[in-house]
């Protein structure tokens, strides 16, 4: 099992292959930014039919549950946790160069680049809906579904480069994917984003990903790294 784990490792972990895989994921996201020129278009349509879906589901119970679940792709609470834990692999895993690599991916991905986008498009958010929790700012693409697949995903490439067995591996996914999944699916129960919005979101977020993994891989080809010290 660990020879199949080293085998897949080194294959993702290959700089030409995040490359193009980071290429390939921005697809959905260039394709709704097509749409936006377009007003959106039946995009638009789509975003109110899902979205009617959503809304049909709320009841006290499940709102106080998805405004707790969104409250982990909120900005503070990322920034917190992307402090907490890349002080921890600098000061008790001692590698300085995965600390900054986890900080700036998550604070240049998360955080830069997804306002950036944001002042770019200027979408507005909802109004065709009450807003279970106050928001402001602009809607495509949603910053938590962005935050969260760029934050909780590098945490799982770190939990898989550090593993020796499938166990801990195993654990991460079957948390942090759902995790994921249900903060992007927060977003549009309380009315806050479009799903095209969380869409655009984790199409960007995990093309930024990747992007980060590969030049993170090239690093350490350039500084001669081996392969227990990464």
């Amino acid at each position: 099992m660990e020879e199949v784990k080293d085998y897949i490792v080194d294959k993702f972990g290959r700089p030409k292959n995040l490359f193009i895989l980071a290429m390939i994921l921005t697809i959905p996201f260039l394709f709704l930014v097509w749409m936006s020129f377009y007003d959106w278009g039946f995009i638009g349509l789509l975003d109110e039919l899902i979205g009617n879906e959503f809304y049909e589901e709320r009841g006290s119970l499940l709102t106080w549950a998805f405004i707790f679940i969104t409250r982990l792709g909120d900005g503070w609470f990322i920034a917190l946790f992307t402090i907490v834990l890349s002080l921890y692999i600098w000061r008790f895993r001692k590698n300085t160069r995965l600390a900054v690599w986890y900080f700036l991916t998550v604070s240049v991905g998360a955080g830069g680049v997804n306002q950036l986008v944001k002042i770019l498009f200027r979408r507005p958010r909802p109004t065709h809906v009450e807003h279970l929790i106050v928001q402001g700012g602009y809607s495509f693409p949603s910053g938590h579904a962005m935050g969260s697949i760029i934050t909780y995903g590098a945490l799982l490439f770190l939990i898989i480069r550090a593993s020796k067995t499938w166990l801990p591996v195993l654990i991460g996914s079957v948390t942090l994917l759902p995790l994921i999944a249900l903060i992007g699916m927060s977003r549009i129960y309380l009315g806050v984003h479009y799903p095209s919005d969380v869409i655009g979101g984790y199409s960007l977020g995990l093309a930024m990903l990747s992007l980060s993994i590969g030049l993170y891989s090239v690093s350490l080809k350039d500084k001669g790294y081996k392969k227990g010290q990464r």
